[in-house]
């Protein structure tokens, strides 16, 4: 059976076509690619604070330990304080060197306030305690 053709016409006056459809289906096969392997992050950042193999025991003569403990409790000199307190000890003693001991299960967000006071009461001196590999 053949195809009725007008005269003067031949099927190489057809205007070309491209099918878009293996295009679409390939970009979603990417798309839903990414998505699945795409590695969401947390609201709160989870972190484990590292441990040193080259860790050396060193005291300042003018350092203020402050250990913030897992339930996120700022302790110095064996009791508690707050965020106040170390700032006016950072104030009472010129060019001391903050040392933070952080718990490793403690939040991230009780370690940023002692990195920002360090940052605007002691011009960024500050030091972050980590313990030996064991």
């Amino acid at each position: 059976m053949s195809v009725f053709m007008p005269p003067g016409l031949s099927p190489l006056d057809e205007e070309p076509q491209i099918d878009l459809t293996p295009l679409i289906d390939c970009l979603f096969m990417l798309i839903i690619f990414f998505v699945m392997t795409m590695s969401f992050s947390r609201p709160v950042l989870e972190i484990v604070l590292p441990e040193s193999e080259t860790a050396e025991v060193k005291r300042a003569d003018r350092q203020i330990s402050v250990h913030v403990r897992n339930d996120g409790s700022y302790w110095m000199d064996n009791k508690t304080v707050t965020i106040a307190e170390i700032e006016a000890a950072l104030l009472k003693s010129n060019n001391a060197v903050l040392n933070i001991h952080m718990d490793g299960s403690a939040a991230f967000n009780r370690f940023v306030p002692l990195v920002d006071l360090a940052k605007e009461k002691n011009n960024g001196r500050f030091v972050i305690s980590t313990q030996a590999r064991k």
